[in-house]
């Protein structure tokens, strides 16, 4: 894995939006029997959402995809056709 500057800018906004969700759910003013149950499913929504979000933004950063071209397999006709053909 290379260390780039989008990988950071991802970890950095990563963080920052993972700390405000969990900061978030414990200020609703609502006893949870489990705030785990609660605080996990935002993450994972506010983490696609910065994923996203971060895609938009800095779309010129974004790898482009490496492009491999296979060669084609060529079939070979058999013109003897059946049982006991070379």
């Amino acid at each position: 894995m290379r260390l780039t500057s989008g990988t950071v800018r991802r970890l950095a906004l990563t963080l920052a939006t993972g700390y405000l969700t969990i900061f978030a759910v414990r200020q609703i003013p609502y006893e949870f029997e489990n705030e785990w149950l609660v605080i996990i499913p935002a993450l994972i929504a506010v983490y696609a959402l910065t994923v996203w979000v971060e895609g938009l933004i800095f779309k010129d950063d974004a790898p482009a995809p490496e492009v491999t071209l296979k060669p084609k397999a060529t079939k070979m006709k058999s013109l003897n056709k059946g049982f006991g053909a070379d």
